[in-house]
């Protein structure tokens, strides 16, 4: 069924209280702020872990939106269409983890190399500055929805890639044509996913070694 739009835009038709915050969550400014503040600032402040854990939360809320409005083929699926951004941008940040050396030797600010050493505070700097850059495009992306969507009065429509405004009646996201912002996001994915997979050919680390970083980068309280 066609989503109806938010109550607290004036339809009295949406559902009231906490059914209508779930089925209308990305066009609640309620959400959009709290979502963008925990996802930039845990995975910026303390690790990668908690910006996968954030997303994984946003994807359990969008498959009860769903549900609640009775979408039911597909659903991991359509949630992990409309997670794909934030997908990418956890197999970026976790590419940089993996490559950051090879980047800061390139640009001559490596001052440290891994090899058994922790990174200096500068370079830690440096890294969490380039991740929270990269997550806030994400973020400004959110927030700059929730706005068209409050100014036009209604949700994104499906055509725009929203898998929370699809009618239970439509094809799945992915079957209808992509805009270029797919096609950018989902081949930004199958590059970062290879450079990931790849990172022992390309770095000086081993097998053994790249996922001794990668445990590094998802460890929820790292250093302990």
């Amino acid at each position: 069924m066609p989503t109806r739009p938010d109550a607290a835009n004036g339809d009295p038709g949406a559902p009231p209280g906490v059914d209508g915050w779930v089925e209308n969550h990305d066009d609640r400014w309620s959400f959009t702020l709290v979502y963008v503040g925990l996802a930039l600032g845990l995975s910026t402040a303390i690790s990668l872990f908690w910006l996968v854990a954030v997303v994984a939360a946003h994807g359990a809320l969008e498959a009860v939106a769903l549900r609640r409005r009775g979408v039911r083929d597909h659903l991991l699926g359509r949630v992990a269409w409309h997670l794909r951004l934030d997908g990418v941008l956890v197999l970026f940040a976790l590419a940089l983890g993996l490559y950051f050396d090879v980047i800061f030797g390139v640009v001559g600010l490596a001052p440290a190399a891994r090899g058994g050493m922790q990174l200096t505070a500068r370079v830690v700097a440096w890294q969490r500055a380039i991740r929270g850059v990269a997550l806030a495009a994400d973020d400004v992306a959110l927030v700059a929805r929730a706005a068209a969507a409050r100014l036009r009065g209604s949700a994104p429509t499906a055509a725009q890639g929203n898998a929370t405004t699809e009618p239970a009646v439509e094809a799945p996201p992915w079957r209808t044509p992509w805009t270029w912002g797919d096609r950018l996001t989902l081949g930004a994915g199958v590059v970062l996913a290879l450079a990931v997979v790849s990172a022992p050919l390309w770095t000086a680390h081993d097998v053994v070694g790249a996922l001794s970083v990668l445990a590094q980068e998802l460890h929820p309280w790292p250093g302990r």
